[in-house]
């Protein structure tokens, strides 16, 4: 029997601060990158934060692998191969092979464990036998399962397509990926979405004819990126008001979908619009950061400082204030929309503009004492971490200055792993909206060694606001994120700020 140790979610709880830093560097030549990315922060600290400690890589090929009989639980399987994306290797690389084209499928849970051996061998973005990974992939291209087919078309994404006969007009991979797009009927399962993202970052410009009638498809989704993906093969760009119009939608969806096609081919004229949607924001300052580093590797945006407009929206962007947000009309017109408990109960919704109206009618209407405790005691009374909620609850009680929160907020600044980053975000400038001084000592010393750049640009901002004597901006003028230098070297205008 394989046997082995899961960490549980109270020991998680207990011990929030446990992640092993950032886990392995992504480095090259042992040179640190300039920053952590939202993906890199997601896919490194992720697992070892919160899954399955007890599972080295070992265990985990052992397990991916073992016959059904000496599973104690099904879902085992799945779990190896997940906790497998932490340790790329050759031999981790052949046992997700063997478990893509050797496992029985016996239950669902056999096939979901495919499906992530797949996604696993996407991770390893072709490190070890890269040939013989993208042979297995494009066979997965032919599954009868179309979720396998999906988690395929992104892994060969991640990979890239291989070498081609140079007497082939059309990459062999780039036209199997395009026929996805003809399939129609009860044929048509796999997300044609998908497909399209893979061709773009496949720079598969031959698929552009296949692409270009999905422009007019109903899913606004699919229909986002067939428009980018068009516009950056082509030159096409008579259609783009309908992709700002996406962007704007009312449906959450839609939105999300079009902001990670922004960040997808860094689309510039979006720039202003993404910042103020009323989407997370981990989306939105990742389509900023990609606009703002292709601007730069173009040679527009230069110096050592950063502009005033440039300055100026990402201060907003990090601050992020209800007033600056774009709620796409959506308003509280009547007095009980805008009562104090209706409110409160809007921050746990799973819809960002709700939630930031939330904020707004809470910030705006209910600016007392009574309120900052409703907010806190419904904090407060949560079971567990809700990930969507904490951080419009932290934000809110920095609005209403709740001196009350102060050490909830500090204990969650100092104690929340990377990948909680945003939520770090949040309890930290409300912490400076609170003016609380005790906080200081906790934002200069995670703003001086963060490499995530949203972080470390809200210590800044945050430091400020505490007046750290500027020995956080001193300290960052010589950061090696080109950002986050510009802006400690840049002047800064607080009064912007909401």
């Amino acid at each position: 029997m394989v046997t082995w140790m899961m960490m549980s979610s109270a020991s998680f709880r207990a011990r929030p601060g446990g992640s092993e830093a950032l886990g392995q560097e992504d480095e090259e030549d042992g040179v640190r990158p300039q920053y952590q990315s939202t993906e890199q922060t997601f896919a490194e600290s992720a697992g070892r934060d919160l899954y399955f400690q007890g599972m080295d890589e070992a265990l985990a090929q052992k397990v991916l692998l073992a016959p059904a009989h000496e599973l104690d639980d099904a879902s085992e399987r799945y779990i190896a191969a997940e906790r497998l994306k932490f340790f790329p290797s050759e031999a981790s690389t052949r046992a997700l092979i063997k478990c893509v084209t050797s496992l029985p499928i016996q239950c669902l849970d056999d096939r979901v464990a495919r499906r992530k051996a797949v996604e696993t061998l996407g991770r390893y973005a072709g490190r070890f036998c890269r040939d013989e990974v993208l042979i297995v992939l494009r066979g997965c291209l032919r599954d009868d399962d179309p979720y396998t087919v999906e988690v395929a078309v992104w892994a060969i994404s991640q990979i890239g397509a291989g070498a081609s006969d140079e007497a082939e007009s059309v990459h062999p991979v780039h036209a199997e990926l395009a026929a996805l797009l003809e399939q129609s009927g009860l044929e048509q399962q796999v997300n044609q979405r998908v497909v399209i993202q893979a061709l773009l970052r496949l720079g598969a410009s031959s698929a552009v004819d296949k692409i270009r009638p999905l422009i007019e498809s109903i899913d606004g989704a699919t229909a986002s990126a067939a428009m980018l993906a068009v516009r950056e093969f082509s030159g096409e760009s008579d259609f783009m008001h309908r992709f700002m119009d996406l962007l704007r939608s009312d449906d959450l969806n839609t939105r999300r979908a079009a902001i990670e096609d922004v960040t997808l081919s860094a689309y510039a004229p979006a720039l202003e619009t993404v910042a103020k949607l009323p989407n997370s924001l981990v989306l939105r300052s990742r389509a900023v950061r990609k606009i703002l580093d292709a601007q730069r590797d173009k040679g527009q945006l230069g110096g050592e400082e950063l502009d005033a407009d440039t300055a100026c929206l990402l201060d907003q962007l990090i601050w992020d204030h209800p007033e600056t947000i774009d709620l796409l009309g959506l308003r509280n017109e009547t007095k009980k929309s805008r009562a104090l408990d209706r409110n409160v109960d809007r921050l746990y919704k799973n819809d960002a503009r709700q939630a930031y109206l939330a904020q707004l009618t809470i910030a705006l209407e209910h600016n007392n004492d009574a309120a900052a405790q409703s907010v806190l005691a419904s904090y407060e009374a949560l079971p567990y971490f809700d990930y969507f909620a904490a951080y419009h609850v932290f934000k809110t009680l920095g609005w209403l200055k709740a001196a009350s929160a102060e050490s909830m907020l500090l204990e969650q600044f100092r104690t929340l792993p990377p990948r909680f980053f945003n939520h770090q975000i949040g309890a930290g400038l409300a912490l400076a909206s609170i003016g609380s001084r005790d906080a200081l000592p906790d934002i200069l010393a995670i703003g001086s060694s963060t490499r995530i750049w949203e972080l470390k640009y809200a210590c800044l901002i945050a430091a400020e606001l505490l007046d750290d004597g500027g020995k956080l901006r001193e300290q960052l003028s010589h950061d090696s994120d080109w950002l986050i230098r510009a802006r400690a070297r840049s002047n800064s205008d607080l009064s912007r700020l909401r």
